[in-house]
């Protein structure tokens, strides 16, 4: 039997040679000569560009621990996320779970452009969409090297020419981490006994009594049939008192129905709403049941606590924690007047997650400073983006006449 550390070896063997085929293919065939040769050069010369090790043990008598989560990282995330990588690493957290929307498709980036030479600036859309992941990679994620990353599929990696079997290719390596797929395996020698598909958009991995799972709802047509029932059936293993399993965290691009942002969540088509309540129901029933639960989000572009603190969910008497954190880099939306007083918007950050020995999670918001953008720009990144960034990247109210 192979060990866990020569997995691990294989794959950051494997990803490397991934990264590079992708990333210096795609660069050379649009004349983004810098960028490819950066990459190449790099995995000659040994960098470890992207490749993760899988998360080191951890047992409940080393709680607390820390995580981190936030998602939406297009428009200003090559900018973002690397201060975001700073900070995790040098603060020690376990990894960092990025809850989709890498990057805009609709429309050409604007770090992307700010940081390109002229003639690759100007590339058409369609030629930008067919190197937008790359520069996620390059930009965004080889900041974290060997710090384990999760990734979790938006509505934007749904834009085409994306589609969602592309995506779970582009994004394998990070599909199917080591610890996903030891739990996988795990799974399949149970009686549950129904692991995720590999290279799935949805997946769980289970670390010191906590349930990860990473959930897809980023088309209408989700949750699907398939979903469902892998939930469905995870969940019930999970309330079952001798799992082993005290907490379940569940992140996901947009949050579930009837929350504080439910003008821009699931409610926005009939199978979201009626695939999101009956998610919500089963969350409901793992707390009921003495799970500590809780539902992370992003999808709208501010921090927000307690957003299933509502009139609907308060009737029905099933108020779950939750948190909307979609500051990793997007455009700042206006807060809802819905949302709790605590909600704060025009910031970057991410949350920090404190898992403690008795199995419940605290939350705080982390704010990214514009210090903290510049010690760790990238050299060809001009200071305009950033001054952008922080005093443009934002939503206007609409004026009134």
């Amino acid at each position: 039997m192979v060990g866990l550390e020569e997995r691990s070896v294989n794959f950051r063997a494997f990803f490397l040679q991934f990264l590079g085929e992708q990333i210096c293919f795609a660069h050379y065939a649009y004349r983004m000569r810098w960028i490819a040769s950066f990459c190449c050069m790099s995995l000659c010369a040994g960098l470890t560009v992207c490749a993760q090790s899988p998360l080191p043990a951890a047992s409940p008598e080393k709680a607390p621990w820390t995580f981190a989560v936030s998602g939406d990282s297009r428009n200003c995330g090559d900018l973002v996320v690397p201060a975001i990588a700073a900070r995790v690493k040098a603060e020690g957290d376990a990894f960092y779970w990025h809850l989709g929307d890498l990057r805009a498709i609709y429309t050409q980036d604007e770090d992307f452009i700010s940081m390109e030479p002229s003639d690759v600036a100007a590339l058409s859309l369609a030629e930008y969409d067919e190197v937008a992941w790359d520069d996620f990679l390059l930009h965004q994620m080889a900041p974290f090297g060997e710090f384990p990353v999760f990734l979790g599929r938006g509505n934007h990696e749904a834009i085409a020419p994306m589609t969602r079997d592309r995506f779970n290719a582009k994004f394998s390596a990070f599909l199917n981490r080591p610890e996903i797929v030891l739990q996988n395996r795990a799974d399949n020698k149970t009686a549950f006994g129904a692991a995720a598909p590999p290279s799935s958009p949805w997946y769980h991995f289970v670390r010191s009594g906590v349930d990860f799972i990473t959930l897809d709802n980023s088309t209408t047509d989700e949750f699907s049939d398939a979903q469902l029932t892998w939930l469905r059936a995870l969940l019930l293993r999970d309330e079952d008192p001798r799992s082993g399993i005290t907490t379940i965290v569940a992140g996901m691009h947009e949050a579930l129905p009837h929350s504080t942002s439910s003008g821009h969540s699931m409610d926005d088509w009939y199978r979201g709403t009626q695939t999101g309540e009956a998610v919500y129901r089963w969350f409901a029933d793992a707390h009921k049941a003495g799970k500590h639960v809780y539902l992370l989000a992003s999808h709208s572009h501010f921090y927000s606590p307690d957003v299933y603190d509502t009139p609907f969910w308060k009737k029905e008497g099933i108020v779950l924690p939750g948190t909307i954190i979609g500051s990793a880099g997007a455009q700042r939306y206006l807060l809802p007047d819905t949302a709790s007083r605590e909600s704060i918007t025009n910031i970057y950050g991410y949350l920090k997650a404190t898992v403690h020995a008795n199995g419940t999670v605290q939350f705080s918001l982390e704010q990214i400073s514009k210090d903290e953008m510049i010690a760790v720009k990238w050299p060809n990144a001009p200071m305009s983006e950033i001054d952008f960034c922080f005093d443009q990247n934002r939503q206007l109210p609409k004026k009134v006449n």
